[in-house]
């Protein structure tokens, strides 16, 4: 765990690991990993984060500056949370932070591929493309998730600022 995390104020972190949970808790639901849908391995379930992860980060930015740093605890506590992962799977010392480097430039590559696919036609399909390349999806588990994640998208819309610097999320269900 980062050093700084402790000189943060109270209500910051307690934000901070609410909405780290809450992305976790949501990017490992079972009803993602189905036949056709998210890989179910450690792959899958980075892939699964880096999605919510994204969705959360996108409209914490439009919250400002506090949403901003917010996002950026928040990614931090991430990586922790797969720095962690990786050791615990039995990665080597001085393979995890390599590693790690690469999931980073993963995770940003993703969020602004994400990032793009939602703010394009949705007629486009892109945004169905984007999730079949990152999750592997079939054709009707690409429908799916994109329908997911629009819904998602409107659901933290309606989230004030206020909401979601406290902490707190509404996920949706996959339809």
């Amino acid at each position: 765990m980062a050093l700084g995390k402790w000189f943060q104020p109270k209500k910051n972190r307690w934000a901070v690991d609410r909405l780290h949970q809450s992305i976790q808790a949501q990017a490992l639901r079972p009803d993602f990993y189905y036949d056709g849908g998210a890989r179910d391995n450690f792959s899958g379930r980075f892939e699964m984060t880096c999605l919510h992860g994204s969705l959360a980060f996108r409209r914490l930015r439009a919250a400002g500056a506090a949403g901003k740093a917010l996002s950026q605890d928040i990614f931090d506590a991430l990586f922790d949370g797969f720095d962690e992962a990786l050791r615990d799977i039995g990665t080597g010392d001085l393979s995890v932070g390599k590693k790690i480097r690469k999931m980073g430039e993963a995770f940003y590559g993703r969020a602004k591929a994400y990032d793009e696919a939602i703010d394009a036609n949705p007629d486009s399909g892109d945004l169905q493309r984007a999730l079949s390349r990152n999750l592997g999806l079939d054709d009707e588990g690409k429908e799916r998730f994109a329908r997911y994640v629009r819904s998602v998208e409107d659901t933290l819309k309606r989230h004030t600022d206020e909401q979601l610097l406290s902490g707190e999320v509404n996920w949706p269900r996959l339809p």
